[in-house]
This record gives structure tokens, C-alpha cells and sequence, in this order.
């Protein structure tokens, strides 16, 4: 059976962040599919008020269709300033968090090329994809106390596993 840890809650700047490294770490195409999908998850109201909030931040004002189209936003956050002006906004958290929530981010650590990296990645996102995380174990090949391994100081063994 598997342990859940506690969900802890993640102030604003840790949401930020977490969306910051996630757009670093992913192509183009999963962060456009990422920003539809975020989009699309939030109510027509929280979609007009941060639009609303990109618009007080940008010198061009967004097309209209950014806020009701989530093709439209995705297109809209392919822009440098957009970008900027989203981690500064009062919503930008709410976004941020569901864009590194979303379900195109997700598949990209589950099953995507960054299932490959899954070793170089923070906890954190080990945890979004559903990955047990080991602790750095010095090389032992069992985990269980009772069970040798290598180093066990229990069973004096060659490293040969037949001997166990």
C-alpha cells in the first residue's frame, strides 16, 4: 500500500516558481496544450479578471478573444511580456498553478520525453506524476530492514546475489 504524504500548502511565490520551472522544462507545444488547459479549467469570471489584470500590465492590449477562448489566451502567453506580466498579477498564482497541474504538463513527466529526466527532477514534480521518489539508498539493493544487501553489515556476501 502506498503512503500519501500530507498536502502542504504552497504560498504564491512556491506557485510561481513551480510554473517557472515547468515552462523552462517543457517544449512549446506542451506549454501551449498547458495554457488551454489551465484556462479552460478556470470559471468565465476568474478568465475575464485575469485578463483583465494582463491588460493593466501589457503596452498592446490582448485580442478579445483571450478572454473567453482558451486558444486564444495560449496564443496570447506565447508573448515574453505576457509572461512577465503574468507572474506579477495579483491571479497570477491561480494560473500558474493550473498550468503546472494541468493534464499536458502531467503526461509530459508521466509518459512524455520527460519521463526520461524523471531522475533529475525535483520532488515535486515527482509527485505530480505519480512517481515514488527513493531516498538515496548508498547503493544497497534492498530497501527492507531484514533483507540483505550488498552493504549489509548482517550478511557477509560478495556481492553475488545467488549467495542470499
Amino acid at each position: 500500500m502506498k503512503r500519501r504524504h500530507a498536502q502542504q500548502v504552497i504560498t504564491a511565490d512556491e506557485q510561481i516558481a513551480r510554473y517557472a520551472y515547468v515552462l523552462g522544462n517543457v517544449p512549446a507545444s506542451v506549454a501551449d496544450k498547458a495554457y488551454a488547459a489551465a484556462f479552460s479549467g478556470l470559471s468565465a469570471t476568474q478568465r475575464e479578471e485575469i485578463v483583465g489584470q494582463l491588460r493593466a500590465e501589457l503596452p498592446d492590449e490582448p485580442d478579445a478573444a483571450a478572454s473567453v477562448d482558451p486558444g486564444a489566451f495560449a496564443r496570447l502567453m506565447r508573448d515574453l511580456l505576457a509572461r512577465d506580466a503574468l507572474v506579477r498579477i495579483r491571479d497570477g498564482a491561480v494560473i500558474a498553478a493550473a498550468f503546472v497541474a494541468s493534464t499536458p504538463v502531467v503526461a509530459y513527466f508521466t509518459t512524455g520525453a520527460g519521463s526520461v529526466t524523471m531522475d533529475q527532477q525535483p520532488p515535486w514534480i515527482h509527485e505530480l506524476a505519480g512517481h515514488e521518489t527513493a531516498p538515496v539508498d548508498g547503493g544497497r539493493t534492498h530497501h527492507r530492514h531484514g533483507v540483505p544487501g550488498i552493504l549489509s553489515r548482517d550478511h557477509g556476501n560478495t556481492g553475488d546475489s545467488r549467495e542470499w
